[in-house]
């Protein structure tokens, strides 16, 4: 019973740091989704097709490991990136030096259900493993469709909901959505859903998860 006990407490301490990386352990746990997420990321940004003189928001960019991937696919971007964490703030600047300086990325202390930034303003907006927290998705995709600018699109990569309910950490605080539930949400918040692209990612050494089913979903903003 103690022991199940203590199982649960770890995992409780993981889903919170998945939720919003902090001190030591979350840096740690940044570095190892940097581990975990090159696949996704990499799929996200195929699935992107980014062009020249996009402007381009991450929702949760950790400690922003692979911001520099973005130009390699385009010239003249701008990349703006949006985090809750204090902490993958100050990592993600560190990591980033040259990229602020040359004004070619943008870091922003904001939560996704309200940010700084005027209407129609972004060309794509993605995450990665982000909108399972999401309280109220409604609220985070009616704010997302305000500063996409008609036509944008959103890039929303998640876990399967098979594949999430492996995972012990995701029975705290994790929300999963199939493909339909995310087309109603989407519909609801004027974002056409445009398709989904489903993924198995390649088996770790040592993971823990094999397997395991990804999606991204891809919506834009109607045009009115």
């Amino acid at each position: 019973m103690f022991k199940k006990i203590l199982e649960q407490l770890r995992w409780k301490k993981l889903a919170r740091q998945l939720r919003k990386p902090t001190g030591a352990m979350g840096l740690e746990v940044a570095r190892r989704m940097n581990i975990n997420n090159e696949f996704l990321y990499n799929f996200t940004l195929d699935e992107m097709m980014i062009r020249y003189n996009q402007h381009i928001l991450e929702i949760g960019f950790g400690n922003g490991k692979f911001f520099y991937k973005h130009f390699d696919f385009a010239t003249n971007l701008r990349v703006t990136g949006i985090d809750i964490s204090d902490d993958m703030l100050a990592a993600a600047r560190e990591n980033n030096r040259e990229l602020i300086r040359d004004r070619q990325l943008e870091l922003v202390k904001s939560a996704s259900n309200s940010m700084p930034f005027p209407k129609n303003c972004f060309d794509a907006i993605f995450s990665i493993n982000v909108a399972y927290f999401w309280k109220d998705p409604q609220e985070h995709l009616c704010e997302i469709a305000r500063v996409l600018k008609p036509g944008g699109r959103l890039y929303t990569t998640i876990r399967s909901t098979e594949s999430l309910s492996r995972m012990p950490f995701s029975q705290y605080g994790f929300t999963s959505y199939t493909e339909q539930e995310w087309k109603l949400f989407c519909h609801l918040n004027d974002l056409s859903f445009i398709r989904c692209s489903l993924v198995v990612e390649p088996d770790l050494p040592g993971a823990e998860f094999t397997g395991i089913r990804s999606l991204c979903l891809v919506a834009e903003k109607i045009k009115l």
